[in-house]
């Protein structure tokens, strides 16, 4: 949000509420259908409401960052604390989505939706164990990763490029 300019952020406030809802649509969508109240020996019904209440926390969240200019510490803190409950979260759902495939028979598109979901949680936590490294590296050795101020480091050409690696 911050890259955009003030007197015009309007369009990204778009773009926000268009992947909220591509977001939290299919999930309702499951939610309300009755199949997916069916039986099934793994907890799916449970992991789609704990997914749709972190969905609302990350809307508030984006809501938050995209009005507040500067960020109070507190808020930066509280998102952190939120970020390592939704890591916590993406393990559990991926190992229950990979694992019920049984569900699938009786909730179908439960069971489909939990399963993308899983994948989809595989990914984000295979690109975070990717830049947690370069994170400490940074950390221990102070700006040898990055160095904005001077323009080094290791990763100054691809972060430079795209700024959004970093920040994740």
């Amino acid at each position: 949000m911050r890259w955009f300019p003030k007197n015009n952020r309007i369009k990204i406030r778009v773009l926000l509420i268009l992947c909220v809802l591509c977001v939290l649509i299919p999930e309702i969508y499951v939610l309300v259908n009755p199949r997916s109240t069916r039986f099934c020996a793994f907890p799916l019904f449970n992991m789609l409401a704990t997914g749709i209440c972190f969905t609302f926390f990350m809307i508030g969240f984006s809501i938050l960052f995209a009005l507040m200019d500067p960020v109070p510490y507190q808020l930066k803190m509280t998102f952190h604390v939120f970020g390592g409950c939704t890591f916590l979260y993406s393990i559990i759902q991926a190992a229950y989505g990979l694992q019920a495939q049984e569900c699938g028979i009786y909730s179908e598109e439960l069971y489909w939706f939990e399963l993308a979901e899983g994948i989809l949680c595989i990914l984000c936590i295979s690109f975070f164990l990717l830049t947690v490294p370069f994170w400490i590296a940074n950390k221990v050795w102070k700006n040898s990763v990055l160095d904005e101020e001077f323009r080094t480091g290791l990763c100054y050409e691809p972060v430079n490029c795209c700024t959004c690696i970093w920040h994740v």
